[in-house]
């Protein structure tokens, strides 16, 4: 097993902190907007339970943690999140590797699927975002996308520290104080392209017809858990009844697979037990 090593690298005329861990085939996995590497630490804890297995890739997408990207809004589209999901693929030297990612790094994922189909090995969605068409979309899953949206306009016009503090009552959310602050200090640690570009840019980047998830003929393991309207469960019932070859897991509610990482760990290693080269 090896240790876990950090670099950055130039993809796509950005540079990207990457981390890479493990050995055996590669497996390039996104993590959600407003994301970073140490995202999929928090949310997987014992993750490097599949390092004797796998070599993990992770990345601070575009834009995201330490990683530069483009001050533009168009430069954050599905399309040139999935060239960079493969352009990291060939950094590592891989002609196939298994793709996948939470939320934003799912939805990264199937873009790959579907227009490099030839690379892909296997697909692991954990929390698809909303997809298929906008009319189909629960209220919940609205009123996200437009808190989302109001939360980036807001940043666009007055900054960041001062949109934490108009929006304090918003980013409470009915939690406790201290979840209140700990998701204060967490906006005000983003990389604020994430929020003035990205997140403009990728609620109006159209995903794929559903329809075309017929096509995907490899193996999908996907995750999701009740009572989210960014990642709901509709999403990925959607995927399941799309690709053939698809397996659904769904979680009681948010925070599920942090609290039952064994849980977590079991199903992948199943997946991982599916596809040939990670018997």
């Amino acid at each position: 097993m090896s240790t876990p090593s950090e670099t950055f690298v130039d993809i796509n005329g950005h540079r990207l902190r990457v981390r890479a861990a493990g050995t055996g085939p590669l497996a390039v996995f996104g993590h959600g907007l407003l994301g970073s590497i140490e995202q999929v630490d928090e949310n997987v804890p014992g993750i490097d339970a599949l390092f004797s297995r796998i070599q993990l890739l992770a990345y601070d997408a575009r834009g995201h943690g330490q990683s530069s990207g483009p001050g533009d809004p168009a430069g954050y589209t599905w399309e040139t999140l999935g060239q960079d999901m493969v352009a990291l693929a060939d950094h590592a030297g891989a002609g196939t590797a298994v793709f996948g990612g939470a939320s934003m790094g799912a939805a990264t994922a199937l873009w790959v699927a579907l227009e490099r189909p030839e690379r892909v090995r296997g697909l692991v969605l954990v929390m698809p975002p909303p997809l298929g068409y906008e009319s189909v979309r629960a209220e919940q899953e609205q009123q996200a996308l437009k808190m989302l949206d109001l939360l980036s306009a807001m940043v666009t016009q007055f900054g960041l520290e001062a949109t934490v503090e108009m929006a304090g009552p918003l980013l409470g959310g009915g939690s406790t104080p201290e979840d209140a602050a700990a998701r204060k200090e967490w906006l005000l640690g983003q990389n604020p392209l994430a929020l003035t570009c990205a997140v403009r840019g990728l609620l109006q980047s159209p995903f794929h017809d559903p329809e075309a998830y017929r096509r995907i003929s490899v193996p999908a393991l996907i995750m999701a858990h009740e009572n989210d309207g960014l990642h709901p469960v509709r999403s990925a019932k959607l995927l399941e009844e799309m690709i053939p070859a698809s397996r659904l897991v769904v979680a009681p509610g948010p925070g599920y697979w942090r609290e039952n990482p064994g849980e977590f760990i079991s199903e992948v290693n199943d997946f991982l037990d599916s596809l040939p080269d990670t018997k």
